[in-house]
């Protein structure tokens, strides 16, 4: 076992983690077999037929390479009973989480078309449903809404003063319930934008890009990213929303936990119905309106108009929260101790001395966690530890938070007057440092872990390159 002198240098930092972990990726390779194909009858009443997966392959409606699936609607004949589509609704249902779409085109702004990447619960609207992509007809904008049973509203128009509260979109309707009396049938809580590169050929034009979602019991944001603006951190499948700046859409006011639940993930292109279709929608269109007298005319008799009318999509990822809460950690004493200490480490094949490890723990009285600090560990080849932290809660002698000594692993040469240091402590003996190294839920002395997160292989190389732990288990569901 190859054993060396470590250099752990501990900087405490307020922080405030949402640390999102991949659950489920629909690629190229996967895409269809992962989605329910829908046949039954449109509930918003529309000019369409939607068929199964079988039927749009023959069709020429459905297609996969080896970096995006497309699937658009019949665009070569005639369709006096309704247009051929598809409605892709995912076998897997979810309780919140980071629903990230890199969409290469969407419908045009067609007349007559009204596509939408939305979820939806199975007991509607007692589950509610969340429009992410939503438009109809000649429009050029995004519409993004909600939509629940009674007793959800949006709060006011955030305070401009409070960062974490803004948003680029504007209110349109207010109260999310699909009977709320005033606003029309299932209108819901909608939330506008002015920016023509989110929706239909101002966002094809960009060439397409990408939609995140976050979904918390205090909020539902939704960010959009034209293809030259994507961030770093989603390309490289570490999402970090807390550094994207204000999202297009932000709803809160309600109990997300309660009102949406069991989401899956739904793509569909319908014609007319409800909204396009609607009489005072499809005149006022001053596009749209020129073409034909009803919408419905317009889908039945005039199939070119419909070839722009597919998406092409790259991926949909969804992420979820692996433990912990959401959000700033209150604000913690100034440092008032400075400690050093030394011991010998085995270090692990994977790591190299240039390795850098994340990982959280409290600072504060024992069973009253007051805040989360971010600790950064780098390899070198002397060991030498130094940690600034608050006076309440540390070692015996040592300055150093009771809780962060029971994160170090150590072997007898460490000089730690708490025992939780000592030989006796679990540490790691000796052997290469990994992933159990760290204390999880039940540990002696240790930090509540990620609330239901498995240590698979994957989980563990991303522990060894950048673990980010949170301190507290929170609300969001991890599966």
């Amino acid at each position: 076992m190859l054993t060396s002198t470590l250099l752990l240098s501990l900087s405490l930092t307020q922080t405030s983690i949402a640390g999102y972990a991949l659950k489920d990726a629909y690629t190229p390779s996967n895409f269809f077999n992962s989605f329910n194909f829908f046949t039954g009858d449109d509930p918003t009443q529309g000019t369409v037929k939607f068929v199964d997966q079988n039927t749009a392959q023959s069709a020429g409606l459905i297609s996969a390479n080896g970096s995006s699936v497309k699937f658009g609607v019949e665009h070569s004949n005639p369709a006096p009973n309704g247009r051929m589509s598809v409605r892709l609704e995912s076998k897997q249902s979810y309780d919140q989480g980071l629903i990230i779409a890199d969409i290469a085109h969407m419908p045009g702004s067609i007349c007559g078309t009204w596509p939408a990447f939305w979820t939806v619960g199975p007991d509607w609207p007692m589950n509610g449903e969340i429009d992410i992509i939503e438009g109809v007809n000649s429009e050029a904008t995004n519409s993004m809404t909600l939509h629940t049973r009674a007793g959800c509203k949006l709060s006011s128009a955030p305070a401009a003063a409070n960062a974490n509260q803004k948003f680029t979109g504007s209110i349109k309707t207010s109260n999310c319930d699909v009977n709320a009396a005033g606003q029309g049938m299932n209108v819901g809580c909608g939330i506008g934008t002015r920016d023509t590169m989110t929706y239909g050929d101002g966002f094809n034009n960009e060439g397409g890009g990408v939609y995140a979602t976050e979904w918390t019991g205090e909020a539902i944001r939704v960010f959009h990213f034209v293809r030259s603006n994507i961030p770093a951190d989603i390309l490289a499948g570490t999402p970090d929303p807390t550094t994207w700046g204000a999202p297009l859409a932000l709803f809160t006011g309600c109990d997300f936990d309660s009102y949406v639940k069991n989401q899956t993930i739904v793509f569909d292109t319908t014609f007319c119905g409800q909204w396009a279709g609607s009489k005072d929608v499809w005149q006022a269109d001053a596009v749209c309106s020129k073409k034909a007298a009803t919408c419905e005319d317009h889908v039945k008799n005039n199939p070119a108009d419909f070839a722009g009318a597919y998406w092409d999509v790259n991926s949909v990822k969804v992420y979820q929260q692996n433990g912990g809460f959401i959000g700033s950690a209150p604000a913690a004493p100034k440092p008032s101790t400075t400690s050093t200490m030394s011991y010998t480490q085995g270090i692990p094949p994977a790591m190299t001395p240039s390795t850098m490890l994340t990982m959280t723990a409290p600072v504060g009285p024992a069973g009253a966690v007051q805040s989360v600090r971010t600790v950064t560990v780098e390899m070198t080849t002397t060991m030498t530890m130094t940690v600034d932290s608050p006076g309440a809660g540390v070692g015996a002698g040592t300055g150093i938070p009771s809780p962060l000594q029971s994160m170090i692993p150590t072997t007898a040469t460490a000089p730690l007057s708490n025992p939780q240091a000592t030989p006796s402590h679990p540490g790691n003996n000796g052997r290469p440092l990994d992933v159990s190294d760290f204390p999880g839920e039940g540990r002696p002395g240790g930090v509540p872990g990620p609330a239901k997160a498995k240590r698979d292989g994957a989980y563990e190389r991303h522990f060894l390159m950048k673990h980010r732990r949170r301190a507290l288990g929170g609300h969001g569901h991890v599966h």
